[in-house]
Parts: C-alpha cells; sequence; structure tokens
C-alpha cells in the first residue's frame, strides 16, 4: 500500500507542475524568451554548488531534467 504522505506530496508536486506549465505556455505568447530567462537564473544557482560530491551532481542534473520537463513546448490538442 502506497505511504499517504508520498500520495499527497506526489498530488502537490502534480498539481504545483501542471500550473507552472499552463504559466509557461501563457507567459510565453508575449514574452517568447521566458524560458531561457529561466535557464539563466537556474544556472546562476547550479553554478555555485559544489559539483564534485555525487550527491551534488544527482542534484544538478535532476534540476535541469525536471525544468526542462516544465519548460517543455507542449502541441495543443485542438
Amino acid at each position: 500500500m502506497a505511504d499517504p504522505h508520498d500520495v499527497a506530496f506526489g498530488a502537490r508536486l502534480l498539481a504545483i507542475e501542471t500550473t507552472l506549465r499552463v504559466l509557461v505556455e501563457h507567459i510565453s505568447v508575449s514574452e517568447p524568451g521566458v524560458r531561457d530567462r529561466v535557464r539563466d537564473k537556474l544556472e546562476d544557482y547550479l553554478s555555485g554548488l559544489d559539483q564534485a560530491s555525487e550527491l551534488e551532481s544527482g542534484f544538478i542534473r535532476r534540476t535541469r531534467a525536471f525544468t526542462e520537463s516544465i519548460l517543455k513546448i507542449r502541441k495543443s490538442s485542438s
């Protein structure tokens, strides 16, 4: 059986990620460079981390992947 805390955490993350995707899509209509600005801010932060440890390297890799998932251009369903 799934842990109720994990289910609640997963539901929260799904809601946050879905909201961010919609907002990015909406904003990118009037500000086409918004995705690059997000990436630049992220890289500014990540560049200050110690990438020598396996834990930090994994954090950086996952952060980039999650961010790209949110920033990915979605094809409209219409």
